[in-house]
């Protein structure tokens, strides 16, 4: 009875620990629009325009997409007085039960201003009824370089990620002539301190796991001291079993030789486009890889170091 007790007081214990460092994020209902802007080091960005479309829904052509997309990028141009340009990459139509989710994807040149190594984005939403002129209100997801801090964000984002360089926005009606996001360039190396808040679920979730499993070991070994147990009876189960995303994503750049587009990743994993942007934008950061423009492509190649670690 009482072992019982002790089993079911630990696992309340973990699964309170692992709740309080899980992001929570509020239940909101399912956006019709959905914009994924990357932002990169030399001022541009590529955005992705994710829409669901019911059956009897309207969808863009790839034309009209184009038309609105260099419609709004005069405007811009004209407001802030900076060149600016789009290369159009695709456009696919997926079918999702009730819905047809349809992606846009551009890269957009000179989106934000890159000034003394910082990045500032925001003169761009002068224009009046910014996102109004591509397809209204929707969730935006902005991610940003590696090697880059949040100096400055307005409007302040529902959801701020640093391990990830992630911001997300509820909604777009908040971006306005006042938008004011800096992005500075980080040469410190990070603290302790740093090193232990990003890595804070990592950290609590094998605390507890190994709390569990000392805790079980030791209860299995009071009840039977005199008889001898085998290696296979103490095996607890471990969530390092499982290959994570960073090990797909390097498994599949090292069964190709140490290099690859960074649009193969996505089709061979299975990940959406800014998905697999952050997590090599992860990677990137623990210098296990480096990415570099080819064309309209982007090459994701092996660091010496990590081929060393093959």
């Amino acid at each position: 009875m009482r072992s019982r007790i002790l089993i079911i007081l630990i696992s309340l214990i973990m699964i309170t620990l692992i709740c309080l460092f899980l992001p929570c994020r509020i239940a909101h209902c399912e956006s019709t629009i959905e914009y994924n802007i990357e932002i990169n080091s030399d001022g541009s960005a590529e955005w992705i325009l994710s829409q669901n479309v019911g059956i009897n829904g309207s969808i863009d052509t790839w034309q009209q997409f184009q038309n609105k997309v260099i419609s709004l990028i005069e405007k811009t141009q004209n407001g802030t007085g900076r060149e600016m340009s789009a290369e159009f990459e695709y456009m696919t139509i997926t079918r999702s039960g009730p819905y047809a989710i349809v992606k846009y994807g551009f890269n957009w040149e000179n989106f934000s201003k890159t000034e003394d190594g910082n990045i500032t984005i925001g003169d761009v939403f002068q224009v009046g009824g910014f996102f109004q002129q591509l397809y209204g209100d929707g969730e935006v997801n902005m991610t940003y370089p590696s090697g880059y801090v949040i100096e400055t964000v307005s409007p302040q984002p529902y959801e701020q990620d640093g391990s990830h360089q992630t911001l997300i926005w509820l909604g777009t009606a908040e971006f306005t002539n006042n938008t004011n996001i800096i992005l500075e360039k980080n040469s410190a190396t990070p603290g302790l301190l740093d090193v232990f808040q990003q890595n804070a679920i990592i950290m609590v979730s094998l605390f507890a796991i190994i709390s569990v499993s000392l805790v079980t070991f030791y209860f299995f070994r009071s009840r039977q001291k005199r008889k001898r147990i085998s290696p296979a009876e103490l095996e607890i189960p471990s969530l390092f079993d499982e290959e994570s995303d960073e090990e797909k994503i390097l498994k599949l750049i090292r069964q190709s030789g140490g290099s690859i587009y960074q649009s193969t990743i996505t089709d061979r994993c299975g990940f959406s486009k800014a998905k697999t942007s952050q997590i090599l934008s992860i990677l990137e950061s623990k210098g296990t890889v480096h990415r570099q423009k080819k064309g309209r492509q982007k090459v994701v190649t092996l660091t010496d170091e990590s081929s060393k670690r093959r």
